[in-house]
């Protein structure tokens, strides 16, 4: 009873409002009027809502493959810090660069060098870069002797375990004085070959002879390049560099045409093991005459 009351008390309201401007003459058209508005309302209010148009459905499908290869993209590379400079580091100047982390990874290198310079003043060397390849280059410190103050000296490490895992500090190996007991050939020439080598005792950890040719470019100013040729002590690590490859240090590209190494020989007093033999060989004949002579006395 009460809820009739109160719809009545509801559709009267636009029934008196429709009487007043139109008397009795339009009432027939307000009831047909408020009941149909009555009936939308209640139409609305037990209408379900809609589901999502198939449009709308298409389009998320669609996007989020995209999503998804981008997350796992993001998941499957490696950044590091880039940078190349002239000195003994590059801080605030470094770019990021990426790799793929199955593969790849970061590496920082520092390089002291006198052979790259045509007036034997020594030259240091920073970077940071990507590494395609993790498992290619040279892993240790290598270091090379060709002669009296001339020497390349170079630090590598690599990681692949972070982003920008190779923002720390590095530094160059330093020489060693202390002779170990072994001799190479050596010699250096820029620009001109064949040079011209001298036997010289090897010092420290270099224990290998090496024998390279090329040429080298300057990274930053790649119209710099020139061809050199170097004999020398070296460590073991030299045996790392093939003919026809090329090795990156700091800003220098290194492209070698020729490259040999051996274990250094014993160091002998005086003149070059070489020279002793060729000695031994003359004196063979006189001497074994004198022992004959002996004998037959």
């Amino acid at each position: 009873m009460y809820r009739g009351r109160g719809r009545a008390r509801q559709v009267s309201s636009p029934l008196r409002y429709y009487r007043e401007l139109g008397g009795e003459r339009n009432r027939g058209a307000a009831e047909a009027l408020t009941v149909s508005g009555v009936r939308s309302s209640i139409q609305l209010r037990a209408r379900p809502c809609a589901p999502p148009s198939t449009r709308m459905v298409s389009f998320i499908l669609c996007l989020l493959p995209a999503l998804l290869a981008t997350t796992s993209a993001q998941g499957d590379t490696l950044k590091c810090s880039e940078c190349a400079i002239a000195g003994d580091t590059c801080q605030n100047v470094e770019l990021p660069c990426t790799v793929p982390k199955a593969t790849g990874g970061c590496i920082t290198v520092a390089e002291e060098n006198t052979l790259v310079t045509t007036d034997g003043s020594k030259f240091t060397g920073f970077s940071r870069r990507c590494l395609s390849d993790y498992t290619s280059g040279i892993k240790d410190l290598i270091t090379l002797t060709a002669g009296k103050d001339k020497y390349l000296r170079i630090s590598t490490t690599r990681c692949n375990n972070a982003d920008n895992c190779n923002s720390g500090t590095l530094a160059a190996p330093k020489g060693s004085t202390t002779a170990n007991g072994l001799q190479c050939p050596t010699c250096f020439a820029l620009n001109s070959d064949p040079c011209h080598s001298q036997i010289t005792p090897c010092t420290g950890n270099e224990t290998y002879c090496v024998d390279f040719a090329g040429y080298l470019v300057n990274g930053t100013v790649p119209s710099d390049q020139a061809t050199f040729v170097a004999k020398g002590c070296a460590t073991a690590s030299a045996q790392n560099i093939k003919s026809l490859t090329t090795r990156i240090s700091t800003i220098y590209t290194y492209v070698f045409t020729q490259a040999t190494s051996k274990p250094a020989e014993k160091a002998t007093s005086g003149a070059s093991p070489a020279l002793g033999r060729f000695s031994f060989t003359l004196y063979l004949p006189g001497l074994t005459g004198l022992l004959l002579v002996k004998l037959l006395s």
